[in-house]
């Protein structure tokens, strides 16, 4: 019983006690004209509190039906939104999986449905714009996905699906432009980045590239294995505009690019390689080759050790040093891995003149299949004989 009902039966007793007191003695009662009754105060007490009792119960049950047939109404009604929210949602997960099985003229026909009857639906509106995009009308897509928006600005989905639509017609300055928004909108979320990234990768814009990827790092750090993959796209994001540096002539910060690039990850070797041709090329030798040597000790990739063999035999330098690295990288335990490198110090004995000792690393370490090391030692044995030969077959070697 509510508060209301209960002060109501509280002043009928209150008034049924105020008029027994003014009436101490026995109360007359006329029923009709003929019939009296006389009645104890008492009794005349009890009925009037009895009254008050029915007639709040009265009221209380009145108000509750009223209560009641509003609860009804407003249950009805909020049945039938369920109803029908259920309905257009059942709708909508089926063109969601037409159109992820590419049936894209079902799609949108479900689609249709249902934005007829809700043409503010955030979802319908944001994939009927993925289908219109699918079927390469892109500026109707774009148009929808923007009206999804307007209901619903600040929704994930829908800004991705849009910023999709926009790299399909290759308006990447909008597609930048929407992801940049997300971004100041989700500074502590890391998929923004990485499409606004890739938006950069395709106008090749390094800069904004770079800090986009730095942007992104500290925001994975807690994920080892791609905190470790994302410093190595940033070493390799520093090696291109290294290299773009470079083409444009501008040396020294394509150098500084290029040790960054291997500050951030050391078995870049493109990069090792590449700084090393870089102090090559500005007649540092002695520089390039310790760093291609550097290289070939942290990424074990013979390129680097080809590129220190040619500069020795240009600059007819001393091969000792290159001579014993190749011989602590030769591993009799794994003969395969290892050929390659008998092959290479092969060639640079005979580049210098030491046939014998070409013929006799060539001899222990014989293979039945390898028909460049089958050449090289035919040479190592006649050495003075057709010299033209060996050029191609140290071409060769050092291409494989």
């Amino acid at each position: 019983m509510s508060l209301k009902h209960i002060v109501v039966s509280v002043l009928f007793v209150f008034f049924s006690i105020y008029v027994a007191f003014l009436n101490p003695h026995e109360s007359t009662f006329h029923l009709t004209q003929s019939q009296t009754f006389k009645l104890p105060t008492v009794i005349l007490l009890l009925a009037a509190v009895f009254t008050g009792v029915v007639i709040s119960v009265a009221i209380f049950w009145t108000f509750n039906l009223k209560n009641a047939f509003s609860r009804w109404k407003t249950d009805f009604q909020k049945s039938r939104v369920e109803k029908k929210h259920s309905r257009l949602e059942s709708l909508f997960k089926k063109a969601e999986n037409f159109f992820l099985c590419g049936r894209l003229d079902k799609a949108s026909a479900v689609l249709e449905k249902v934005l007829d009857a809700a043409p503010d639906h955030v979802g319908a509106l944001s994939l009927k714009g993925r289908v219109l995009g699918a079927e390469g009308k892109s500026s109707q897509a774009i148009s929808l996905q923007k009206k999804a928006l307007e209901v619903d600005p600040q929704n994930v989905s829908v800004l991705f699906d849009l910023a999709t639509t926009y790299a399909k017609a290759d308006q990447t300055d909008d597609e930048t432009n929407l992801l940049n928004k997300m971004h100041r909108d989700n500074p502590k979320a890391a998929q923004p980045l990485f499409r606004l990234r890739d938006a950069y990768l395709k106008k090749q814009d390094w800069k904004s590239i770079l800090i986009a990827q730095d942007k992104i790092l500290p925001l994975i750090r807690n994920n080892k294995e791609e905190w470790e993959e994302e410093l190595k796209n940033k070493s390799r994001f520093l090696y291109a505009r290294g290299k773009q540096q470079w083409e444009q002539d501008r040396r020294d910060p394509a150098i500084s690019d290029f040790k960054q690039s291997l500050k951030a990850w050391n078995k870049n070797f493109d990069a090792h390689l590449f700084l090393g041709d870089a102090y090559l090329e500005t007649g540092k030798s002695k520089t390039a080759i310790k760093k291609w040597i550097t290289g070939f000790e942290q990424t074990h990739n013979a390129l680097c050790l080809i590129r220190v063999q040619k500069v020795v035999y240009l600059d007819k330098g001393d091969p000792q040093e290159l001579i014993q690295i190749y011989q602590k990288a030769i591993d009799p335990n794994q003969p395969q891995d290892s050929y390659k490198y008998i092959l290479l110090l092969a060639v640079l004995y005979l580049e210098h003149g030491q046939a014998e000792n070409a013929k006799n690393i060539l001899e222990e370490n014989q293979t039945d299949h390898e028909l460049l090391g089958s050449l090289l030692l035919a040479h190592a044995r006649q050495p003075s004989n057709n010299g033209s030969n060996f050029d191609l077959i140290k071409e060769a070697i050092f291409a494989c």
